[in-house]
């Protein structure tokens, strides 16, 4: 009944965001992204780029990610792990959380995979979080949404579209959400894109795979599986609509799974400090009341007082506006354990707590052990800057940038360079920024601008010019390509 009643009320919800993400209409953004022609059905690798990079800035411009840069950087450190074992390992991944408490992912055109926090808080273990991210990154190895699209009688468009519209509805209400994705026409679609189950056995094949040349316990995929099962049998609504739904598993699947473990691989390590640290930080992060999760932490057992409890605490503490009790806590946990996070978290309560040479001095430290780890680099260019000492943080973030160009490095840059008054410098900043998050057509605006600055000598109006027709000339190609 409840789904009934779902496709009643949502039917008109569901033409509206559907029309939204065909036309990716933003309230943020002025580009429009374009998912592609609807009548077009065989896709190129340019294609498969375009639909990729729009449809994730479409998610980006209308659903909540998660942008802890400690959490995200663990995802992406074990993507990247996994990823490296494949037959595809210089291919290029995008790994990113959604801020969404149903448990699902998914992997997107041009290897776009998305997780939601629902199924990290859910995992219990590294090894059911790899599990998942093996499975979804051995669908894209083996194409087989590539081939779904190209196969299906639905344009490419008009399946994302539909993703999109379930995805978008996900994040007020899951069952919602559900509902469009499985309802009525949607079903249609989406049953275009559901992975047959030659494509799920082959995914958890090759997964397991992976999971074992990662040095990962590969049980850990069978084990997750068989928990959304158990929790599918329970009536779960929300296992049933989300990950089940979009990876058909049954008790015969799981089991194929667990006969695919070998003895040895028991030895294999199956959790990590990084995976339980992070899903203490999405503990935090999505919790309703603060001060309900700091009197529960309060309450337990000190003898159970892990490390990770203290972790969780210590932050719940620092959101809650307690860092001074937040900062004894991690000073603790340091002599218990060397972990970057504790220091960087330290940092972090030193500065709420109005004390920012002590957090510069944690960051300097960090910097020397960690000189291209980039949530220590963002964080030490950060107090710098409040410190003014802006030339240090110029020359840390761009020594960053020679290991890898991120969009946050360029933000950070540019306010430096704001603060130096190095305006032009700032603008050409912040142009990279928004070339790399796919909006050329602001990023070509910003050298507009720096252009129009006064005093330029020849040599930097002349790259600012080239730029500029780089940037423009790839703007037409992708404009082209999609009309």
């Amino acid at each position: 009944m409840l789904i009934k009643s779902l496709k009643r009320t949502m039917k008109n919800l569901f033409s509206y965001y559907l029309v939204l993400s065909l036309l990716c209409i933003t309230p943020v953004n002025a580009e429009l992204p374009n998912l592609g022609d609807p009548t077009q059905k065989e896709i190129s690798p340019y294609q498969e780029y375009l639909m990729g990079k729009n449809f994730y800035k479409a998610l980006k411009a209308n659903v909540p990610f998660v942008e802890d840069l400690l959490i995200n950087e663990y995802l992406d450190s074990l993507g990247q792990k996994l990823v490296s074992q494949s037959d595809q390992p210089d291919n290029t991944y995008h790994f990113f959380i959604l801020n969404i408490p149903s448990i699902n992912a998914f992997a997107g055109p041009d290897a776009y995979i998305g997780i939601h926090t629902g199924l990290i808080l859910n995992a219990e273990n590294e090894s059911q979080l790899a599990g998942v991210l093996a499975h979804e990154i051995s669908h894209v190895t083996q194409r087989h949404l590539a081939r779904a699209m190209t196969e299906s009688s639905v344009s490419p468009a008009a399946m994302f579209a539909t993703i999109l519209a379930g995805i978008l509805l996900s994040t007020q209400n899951p069952q919602a959400g559900a509902a469009v994705l499985y309802g009525s026409s949607a079903a249609m679609m989406q049953s275009q894109i559901n992975f047959t189950r030659h494509n799920e056995h082959e995914a958890d094949r090759i997964g397991i795979h992976l999971l074992r040349k990662a040095n990962i316990n590969p049980a850990g995929m069978s084990d997750f599986f068989g928990k959304l099962l158990k929790k599918a049998d329970s009536n779960n609504v929300l296992a049933q609509m989300e990950y089940l739904r979009t990876h058909p598993l049954n008790s015969t699947r799981v089991a194929e799974a667990q006969n695919r473990i070998l003895a040895s691989d028991k030895k294999l390590p199956d959790d990590s400090l990084d995976f339980q640290l992070s899903r203490a930080r999405i503990i935090v992060m999505t919790s309703t009341s603060l001060n309900e999760l700091v009197n529960h932490i309060e309450k337990l057992d000190s003898e159970k007082n892990n490390i990770t409890r203290q972790y969780t605490h210590a932050i719940a503490l620092t959101r809650q506006g307690n860092s001074q009790k937040a900062i004894s806590i991690l000073n603790q946990l340091i002599q218990q354990h060397d972990h970057p996070w504790f220091r960087l978290d330290l940092a972090k309560a030193y500065d709420i707590n109005n004390q920012p040479e002590k957090s510069h001095a944690v960051l300097q430290k960090l910097a020397l052990l960690y000189p291209n780890y980039l949530p220590v680099t963002i964080e030490y260019a950060l107090i710098l800057n409040r410190l003014r000492q802006q030339e240090k943080a110029i020359e840390i973030l761009k020594q960053q940038l020679k290991r890898k160009q991120h969009p946050l490095v360029f933000q950070i840059l540019a306010q430096n360079y704001y603060a130096n008054k190095q305006v032009t410098a700032a603008l050409e900043a912040t142009s990279h920024q928004y070339e790399l998050e796919g909006y050329l057509q602001l990023a070509a605006q910003q050298i507009d601008y720096a252009l129009k600055q006064t005093n330029l000598n020849p040599s930097t109006q002349q790259r600012l010019i080239s730029r500029k027709e780089a940037l423009l000339n790839k703007l037409s190609k992708e404009q082209g390509f999609s009309n």
